[in-house]
């Protein structure tokens, strides 16, 4: 069953706050352990650099010495970043691809490498946060959504070039479409935004996604019951995709 992950052990980035937050707890209630990862790491958690791949390297060896392996990598961390396209000059450009492209490159790499130690034909389960605007343009997020586009096609392509060499490690993005957390509340105006029903007004559900929806995919996706799911990406939108 879906909700049963007794057993497994599952890093996730960027854990100290919002979806990959919600991840953790979600994962470990249903019985995985859990190894939470953050730029600025919460008490329990370990500090990681995902652009660094010496972090990666480290974050990996500390989920092992911790928990004994490493089943279930949710590659999460990263930042945001909005504007016209007057507004963006290429550093801008180069840090959404450094945490978003380079970390969730490395963050699989480092997986892989660990998961094949524990057995042949490796097994696991990777799951890349991505975004609907890496499949649809959306307004002010060219930078980010072009880093996105690219996650969703890394996911893609790994995910078939694992399974074809015979590999049962499931690579798979998630795309949330507007997600309330702590940061975009604070890149929004606060609160009031994200209440108000103007703001979700063309959305097919009325309203934005939490935290915790996200993770309920995600949970699925770490999940034995998603065996035959790999290579490909999961929108989690209420519907925001599909509308102009």
């Amino acid at each position: 069953m879906s909700d049963d992950l007794s057993g497994k052990v599952a890093l996730v980035t960027g854990a100290a706050s919002g979806i990959g937050a919600a991840c953790a707890a979600l994962l470990e209630a249903r019985g995985a352990r859990v190894l939470g990862t953050d730029i600025r790491p919460q008490p329990g958690q370990f500090a990681h650099d995902v652009t660094s791949e010496a972090g990666w390297d480290a974050a990996v060896a500390e989920c092992v010495a911790r928990h004994g392996r490493l089943d279930i990598l949710v590659s999460n961390a990263g930042t945001a970043d909005f504007g016209s396209i007057m507004d963006m000059d290429m550093d801008r450009l180069r840090e959404q691809s450094r945490v978003h492209v380079e970390g969730a490159f490395l963050g699989i790499r480092a997986a892989v490498a660990q998961m094949r130690k524990q057995g042949s034909p490796a097994h696991g389960s990777i799951i890349v946060i991505a975004s609907i605007s890496g499949l649809k343009p959306i307004m002010q997020t060219t930078t980010y959504g072009t880093a996105k586009a690219a996650q969703i096609n890394m996911c893609r392509a790994i995910g078939v070039e694992l399974g074809r060499k015979g590999e049962f490690i499931r690579v798979n993005a998630v795309c949330p479409g507007g997600t309330r957390t702590a940061m975009t509340e604070e890149m929004f105006g606060g609160a009031a935004y994200w209440e108000a029903p103007d703001s979700f007004a063309q959305l097919p559900l009325k309203d934005y996604a939490r935290p915790d929806d996200i993770a309920e995919q995600v949970a699925f996706l770490a999940s034995d019951d998603a065996s035959f799911i790999t290579a490909a990406h999961h929108i989690v939108d209420g519907g925001w995709v599909l509308t102009a």
